[in-house]
């Protein structure tokens, strides 16, 4: 089964009306909706912030479904002049930039005795939301994105991002999905409009432009949906 996943409901509601749906018991204060493509079930749902949250739903929803491919969807801030406003960014690969046993001897973003510390999308997931970009014309880049539990609107530290990991944009969730999507052996892409460059004015581009990322992400979403089933 599908699973289509954002942070919270605003990134996900229109999208969820564009398909036939029940809506399920919630987890975490957070909606599931069962919907229906061409007699084909999936998941859309809201994950909330934070670590921990994210993971408690990610394992309530593989414990409880047939999971067989994540899809993540939303916004995202720039660090790259190359990934403009409403511009799309599927990802590479992700990592969590909050992350560092560097002083232990670890490579940055791998935690004690893990292997990974950057983890790789799907090919052919990749290839499919890179198509439903192209259709929704929407220019898109293939980059890293880094993850933590912040908004970033500091120039020091978006360069630090941008330098230390050769990240082309920031969030607060792509990571602990990558790393749960590798531990758990489930192929994953994921896709964020940019509603800002994560700089000393993020802030205020967030607030101008984040309306219109989240409908181009859904617009994404649902071409991605239609042309994996199809």
């Amino acid at each position: 089964m599908l699973l289509i996943i954002a942070p919270e409901e605003k990134y996900i509601n229109n999208l969820v009306n564009k398909f036939d749906y029940t809506k399920k018991s919630s987890i975490n204060k957070m909606n599931i909706y069962n919907c229906n493509y061409n007699n084909q079930q999936f998941l859309i749902a809201a994950t909330g912030y934070g670590k921990v949250n994210i993971i408690d739903t990610l394992r309530y929803l593989c414990d409880n479904y047939d999971i067989k491919v994540i899809a993540q969807i939303g916004t995202a801030g720039s660090v790259s002049d190359n990934n403009d406003i409403f511009n799309a960014v599927v990802f590479s690969n992700s990592l969590q930039y909050d992350v560092d046993f560097s002083p232990n001897g670890y490579l940055p973003g791998v935690f004690p005795n893990s292997l990974k510390g950057i983890y790789p999308t799907n090919d052919d997931l990749k290839e499919c939301m890179q198509r439903s970009c192209d259709v929704c014309g929407v220019n898109y880049t293939n980059d890293l994105i880094a993850s933590g539990d912040m908004f970033v609107c500091n120039n020091n530290l978006a360069n630090s991002i941008r330098r230390e990991y050769n990240a082309g944009a920031v969030d607060v969730e792509s990571g602990v999905v990558g790393q749960f999507a590798y531990q758990n052996k489930i192929p994953y892409v994921g896709v964020k409009v940019i509603s800002n460059f994560a700089y000393n004015n993020a802030i205020r581009q967030y607030n101008l432009y984040e309306e219109e990322a989240i409908l181009t992400s859904q617009k994404i979403a649902g071409k991605f949906i239609k042309n994996y089933y199809d």
